[in-house]
């Protein structure tokens, strides 16, 4: 299956093939450019992916990598104040909201602390809390919904 790999901040795309190994322990030969390397099985212990809607995330020896299906040419949309996902993957430290509490646009929902920076998820818009999809301790993945937020209606 052929994927490409973005690089964080530029606009270089780079085409990624991934095939089976023809070996009865298993893996993968990934071909990068003209690179080739043969990952069997054992090897791949030390990573985690998680595969959702066209886009692979690997996360191996403390680097997170985001591969694209090419045949969609889908990337996801990078996080901004006020999105209600992981920017990356994390440890959520402190959870500073709880379902049905009544949040202002900005304020804090929760902390994610991540290569030793912690980040605040914040409210992108007055409302209330619906569900928290987390709680203190978690690990999350990057893209990972956190907080479902119900938007309020100002009556006038």
């Amino acid at each position: 299956m052929r994927y490409t790999y973005r690089i964080p901040g530029e606009d270089e795309a780079v085409e990624i093939d991934i095939a089976p190994l023809d070996d009865p322990e298993g893996g993968y030969r990934v071909t990068v450019r003209d690179r080739v390397f043969d990952l069997p099985a054992r090897s791949l212990r030390r990573a985690a992916f998680l595969r959702q809607a066209g886009e692979i995330t690997v996360q191996v020896d403390g680097r997170e990598y985001r591969l694209y299906d090419a045949r969609q040419r889908r990337r996801a949309p990078a996080s901004a104040p006020g999105d209600l996902h992981a920017p990356m993957a994390g440890r959520i430290i402190r959870v500073l909201a709880k379902a049905g509490d009544s949040v202002r646009a900005g304020d804090a929902l929760l902390i994610l602390e991540a290569m030793k920076m912690e980040q605040q998820i914040t409210a992108p818009h007055d409302g209330i809390v619906a569900s928290l999809l987390c709680e203190e301790g978690d690990q999350v993945t990057a893209g990972q919904e956190l907080v479902v937020l119900e938007e309020v209606k100002n009556e006038k």
